[in-house]
């Protein structure tokens, strides 16, 4: 029989990493008037405006029991991470800046539409590593709000005053390069033209979390964000599908796809034609979980900034392991809490995630027929 793995807490970070000195105190240029490139038009530059503790978990006849599983992968973490709060990295996501760095540590990729067809990733870390994180850029409110429901340090260089606003309202802790810590946490390559080349470091992140005084440990209540499964979800139930090819058209300029391959029974992405690599690494990116979450989304101004609902809301999905896929129902409540997905309607029954990655996309209702999924 299945079951559940209870889990509290929310996670961690590192600072046992070289810092490259820096500074990154110029505007972070976002809006774009087309799908190949980012405009030069500014983003509003403003001023400054968890992690869970495991207590139990089920694990399979004969197994050992870890000392802390992370609440963002499901898998077993060095006891050192426990009850730290989780970090939200904002990732430049066009042509231009590829292959990014970092990427493929992350233990959940959030891709969500910004403008002009582009979109931005979001990358969820049990701890931040390495002297080379990015590039990293602007904030959208929604990524907020997605963040929000983690507990996690937010950072990002630049941002909407949609998603300041947002900040100041949900007292999101952030590091952001356009503020005085941002000399510590963000370097430029000036090999890279602006504004595409400002990279952050671990060790300058968990610098500035000290020099700000940011809470480390998470907020009381936290649970896991997935109902992760002490046994192998086979996503064999009824109404299932095969699903060992996804594509997700956000646009014609950014139609990511992945592809199943059944020894390492993960999902590999490929975007701009090929594989997606984690230049840190030289690594594609893998994922063991695809979630889609379906919202209404809409433009916020004649500028083209997207919004979308997700506060008291609820909708429908997919969720794809192991080379199938089901139809699954989202809701989410208040601000602070998570989105949670279920086999039925009514949200009673919530579904069972397999340990590992996940990748979630947050997609058009209205376009959702164009996503696809087809056996290799």
């Amino acid at each position: 029989m299945k079951k559940k793995i209870l889990v509290t807490g929310l996670l961690a970070v590192t600072s046992v990493f070289m810092l490259l000195s820096a500074c990154g105190k110029k505007a972070d240029n976002v809006t774009t008037s087309s799908a190949k490139t980012e405009s030069s038009k500014a983003v509003v530059d403003n001023k400054p405006a968890s992690s869970l503790n495991i207590s139990s978990t089920v694990t399979p006849a004969g197994a050992i029991k870890p000392e802390y599983t992370s609440p963002l992968s499901g898998k077993a973490l060095d006891k050192k991470y426990k009850n730290k709060r989780p970090f939200a990295f904002m990732f430049n996501n066009i042509e231009f800046a590829y292959p990014q760095t970092g990427t493929g540590r992350a233990d959940i990729l959030y891709e969500i539409l910004a403008e002009g067809g582009i979109t931005r990733l979001m990358g969820v870390f049990d701890y931040m590593k390495g002297d080379r994180i990015g590039s990293v850029r602007s904030a959208r409110h929604y990524y907020v709000d997605f963040a929000n429901e983690f507990d996690a340090i937010f950072i990002h260089f630049g941002q909407t005053h949609y998603a300041i606003d947002e900040i100041k309202k949900l007292g999101v802790d952030t590091v952001s390069g356009l503020s005085w810590e941002g000399a510590k946490a963000f370097y430029r390559d000036n090999t890279i033209r602006a504004p595409h080349n400002a990279f952050a470091s671990a060790k300058g992140i968990m610098q500035a979390v000290k020099d700000k005084k940011i809470r480390t440990k998470p907020r009381k209540g936290l649970t896991s964000h997935f109902n992760f499964s002490d046994e192998e979800v086979k996503n064999d139930e009824k109404g299932s599908f095969k699903s060992e090819y996804v594509k997700v058209p956000f646009s014609a300029y950014m139609t990511p796809y992945f592809t199943y391959g059944k020894k390492d029974k993960s999902y590999t992405r490929f975007a701009f034609g090929t594989k997606h690599i984690d230049k840190g690494t030289g690594k594609a990116l893998k994922f063991k979980n695809i979630f889609i979450q379906f919202v209404n989304e809409y433009n916020k101004d004649h500028n083209g900034y997207q919004t979308m609902d997700l506060i008291n809301q609820s909708g429908s999905g997919y969720y794809i392991t192991n080379g199938r896929g089901i139809k699954v129902y989202w809701k989410k409540k208040g601000d602070a809490d998570k989105t949670k997905f279920f086999y039925d309607k009514e949200h009673k029954n919530e579904v069972l995630v397999n340990t590992g990655k996940t990748y979630y996309a947050v997609f058009p209702a209205n376009r959702k027929d164009m996503v696809k999924f087809k056996k290799k």
